[in-house]
Formats: C-alpha cells, structure tokens, sequence
C-alpha cells in the first residue's frame, strides 16, 4: 500500500551548509564521504582510515559487551564514534566538535539502538526499539520523549529517511517465516505510512539512497548469493547484482560522495574491503582483523 503526501518542507540546515537528511553516514572528517572504518569489541578500539588523507585515526572508547551507534550528536556534520551499553542502558558518545564525551541512559538490555534525526534538528537522536513491547522510544533533541507502539517482536529497525523531509523514519525489516517473505513496515514523516514486501526472511536489510534522489530505498543483501537488491524509491522497479560472497559483512555507504551508496562489504577471511563506487570505480582495501565490526555495518542484522 502507498500512501503519499505532497506539498513542501522546510528543512534546517547544519553549521556546514548540509541539510541532516543529506548527511553523509560514517563519515568522520566531514568530507561527505563514508570512511572505511571499524569497532573492534575485543579492545573496544575504533580504528577510523579517513578519506580526506587517507591517515588512520584510532580510539579506545567502549569495551567488549558494548554495541556501536556512531552517528552525528553533536550536528557538526561528522559522525561521531559512540557505543550503546546494554547492561546498563548508558549511551557514550565521544564529541568529533571537541574531543569530549558524555553518557545518558536511554533503553535496557533488551532494546535494540537505531539513532537518527527525528526532529529534523540536524543531531541525532538517541533511540531504541523495545522488541517485548514492540515500542519506539525516541529522546528528541529538541524535547520531549515520542513513544510510538510499532512492529513486531522479531522486527529489525530500518531507519532512514525515506520520503527527503530532513527527518528520520521509524522503520522494520520483518523477517516473515511463516510467510517466507521479508516485510517493510514504515512510518513516514511527511510521506506517510508504506508497506510492502522485497526479499527473504534470511536476507540483511541494507536500506540507503542508492539512486541519489535524496531518499532512503528499501534493499537488502542476500547472504547465500552475495546479491544486493534494491526497491527504487522513484518508481518501485527495483535492479539487482552481486557482489560479494557468503561470509562478508555488507558495509554500504557513500565512499565517493556522488550523493548515492554504494554495494559495500567487508570479508573478514581477508580483513579486506570490496567497495562499488558508484562514480570512482571499485576499491579494493585491507583495513582491520577478523572480529572486528565494521562501523558502516553497525545497524545490519
């Protein structure tokens, strides 16, 4: 079913000149290109390769229970390199503007982090979705807490910004077995409710604008293949190809800073990145260890 919602929005703008829905993800020397970059849970290290001059930056920040959230908190334009603590609920994130950190507790053990700019304000919001409630709790910047009941309890946040108003939309990728079909279930913000069915209930969901209209497309990269398929948000039709094999961490983002993402992964076996730029061609790089997550594959599961 679709539902859409027409007329125009303002959106704000950053210190950088970016509109938030605009922003490039992982992207942590603000140069509107995602960096190959990782977490290494058994340190709790980051190690960032920055695609400004290719120098490598690394952190001890987190520790080995810790899940990654980096996103811009701090509205700055970069990303910023953050963990979620399930034992405790906390929220740390470490400033890009100034070097410094702060935590919060925001969410339980249970809850799975999916931050995002909700309010449009251009910093992201700390957000968790409550599988045993299948409730959204969202901690606005600009104020307040939105709790919204939506989902399932085997859902997989999805969240990105899918019809280009600035603002993040709760999301689910539901892994359908009885059906034996993956569901996209979403709330958007200005486009309204959309909900459709594209892939298995074993496939990863990969959402991002790939074709560079400015909005999130439904995709997903299948494990078994190494396909990636991606649902167009301009007319629905939807295109596949492979890259990579069964065993890699699909890592999509926009390393070349065309405006579009790009089919990323990482293969562990290797501690190799395979990377399809749209613009620049594919870039084959070795960058991290076997164990390590890498960053641009903190919110695929």
């Amino acid at each position: 079913m679709f539902f859409l919602g027409l007329g125009s929005t303002a959106v704000w703008i950053d210190q950088n000149g970016n509109a938030p829905g605009n922003k490039t993800p992982f992207d942590y020397d603000g140069d509107r290109k995602t960096d190959i970059s990782i977490y290494r849970p058994s340190l709790g290290q980051w190690w960032l390769n920055r695609s400004t001059d290719g120098n490598t930056n690394a952190f001890q920040f987190g520790d080995a229970s810790d899940k990654p959230v980096p996103a811009d908190y701090d509205g700055d334009g970069k990303t910023d390199v953050a963990v979620f603590r399930p034992s405790t609920g906390f929220w740390y994130v470490l400033r890009s503007s100034n070097g410094t950190f702060f935590g919060a507790p925001f969410g339980n053990s249970s809850d799975k982090p999916a931050p995002a700019d909700f309010d449009g304000d251009g910093l992201a919001d700390f957000t968790i979705f409550r599988p045993s409630e299948t409730t959204w709790y969202i901690n606005k910047t600009t104020g307040g807490v939105q709790i919204t009941q939506f989902g399932s309890p085997n859902d997989i946040p999805t969240v990105a910004d899918y019809d280009n108003d600035g603002k993040a939309d709760i999301s689910v990728f539901r892994p359908n077995q009885t059906s034996g079909n993956g569901e996209w279930w979403m709330i958007r913000s200005t486009a309204g409710n959309f909900a459709t069915v594209f892939g298995l209930p074993t496939d990863k969901p990969v959402q991002g604008d790939y074709t560079g209209d400015g909005k999130a497309d439904v995709a997903f990269w299948r494990p078994t293949t190494g396909n990636w398929f991606v649902l167009r948000s301009e007319d629905n039709s939807f295109y596949a190809a492979p890259f990579g094999s069964s065993g890699d961490i699909p890592s999509p983002g926009d390393y070349d800073a065309d405006g579009k993402f790009d089919f990323a992964v990482f293969r562990p076996s290797q501690t190799t990145w395979f990377i399809l730029r749209s613009t620049q061609g594919t870039l084959i790089q070795g960058f991290g260890a076997n164990g390590d997550i890498p960053t641009p594959s903190s919110y695929v599961h």
